[in-house]
């Protein structure tokens, strides 16, 4: 998710610590003020993540998706929804995160307004985490010159040819006993259509011999078609430099059918029995909604093209790999 600008803090409030796993945006590594992790009054993972809302009109932008999301979810469970704007937000129900309103901090003496989120990582053991951008374009209607050359300068080779690009991801190796490995915008930048496909063979835990699970393609693609359909159909709205985050726990690789994979099953340390099988948990969610633009006049009745092609791109590649029957099990 992408952050705010702002310091670090060199002091963070009560009640709250910077997460750990983020992997694309600004960071506190990078001197500015990332995602914060609440903790539950009683010492225990909240559940949520805390984005900083940054500048004053990319917050009202991100907080106006959520609350509106918010509010046609609500009347669709009173059943006194409009079908038309239903039409537009039920699909997105599933594929983007739950949203908790938007409390502000104090933080290094300054109040900070932050977007309360559900955390997509909550209870996974070895949180795999990939951020998408998607979009050919990534500058909205309002960006300055300078900012419009900035954003044409950067992951050019992948967007122009996929209209996505990969900012960063992390992935524990079930190879190597689930090492930690971190790539940033770095490596999303030395990615081309030439070799983008190994960045999502090493974050999708590939064996040795190139093959993948079937269970967790068939259930990226079955969020993954959600958003992609939805991207076919809506005329409303026009998303610039939004993302899509794909989480799974790779801990549960191994455990959930796929042969190749079972070296990963985990043993009970007290009586060396094999653990219980747990579902593989994967998601695909839509997220960083600070540029949503309402659809101009001149493209009334258009789908956002820029946006589609970034989805379509990302749902070929998984069809792609699960399409070659010899390299999934």
């Amino acid at each position: 998710m992408s952050q705010g600008d702002g310091p670090a803090p060199s002091k963070l409030p009560a009640g709250v610590s910077l997460l750990e796993n983020q992997v694309a945006g600004h960071t506190a590594a990078q001197g500015c003020l990332g995602l914060l992790k609440p903790i539950g009054d009683d010492g225990d993972d909240a559940g949520t993540v805390l984005k900083p809302t940054g500048k004053v009109q990319c917050g009202i932008r991100e907080i106006a998706f959520y609350e509106r999301l918010e509010e046609v979810r609500r009347r669709h469970r009173e059943a006194g929804g409009d079908a038309e704007e239903e039409g537009l937000w039920t699909p997105l129900f599933r594929v983007v995160p739950q949203y908790y309103g938007h409390p502000k901090l104090t933080v290094d003496g300054r109040e900070v307004e932050f977007i309360q989120l559900e955390d997509l990582t909550a209870g996974l053991e070895w949180p795999c985490i990939m951020d998408v951008k998607i979009g050919r374009r990534t500058w909205d209607p309002l960006a300055t010159p300078e900012k419009r050359r900035a954003e044409e300068g950067k992951y050019k080779a992948c967007r122009q040819r996929y209209g996505l690009c990969i900012p960063g991801f992390q992935f524990y190796a079930v190879r190597k006993g689930g090492a930690l490995v971190r790539h940033g915008k770095d490596y999303g930048k030395r990615l081309t259509e030439d070799n983008i496909r190994d960045a999502f063979l090493l974050y999708l835990n590939a064996t040795e011999d190139g093959r993948l699970s079937r269970t967790l393609l068939e259930r990226f693609l079955a969020d993954l078609r959600i958003i992609r359909d939805w991207a076919r159909k809506q005329t409303t709205l026009r998303l610039y430099s939004s993302s899509v985050l794909l989480v799974y726990d790779a801990a549960q690789l191994g455990q959930c059918g796929d042969s190749a994979l079972q070296r990963n099953t985990s043993l009970n340390a007290s009586n060396g029995q094999t653990a219980a099988a747990a579902p593989l948990t994967v998601k695909a969610r839509m997220i960083d909604f600070a540029h949503a633009f309402p659809a101009d006049a001149s493209e009334a009745g258009t789908v956002d093209d820029n946006y589609l092609q970034g989805v379509e791109s990302l749902v070929g590649l998984f069809e792609q790999f699960l399409a070659a029957d010899g390299n999934v099990d």
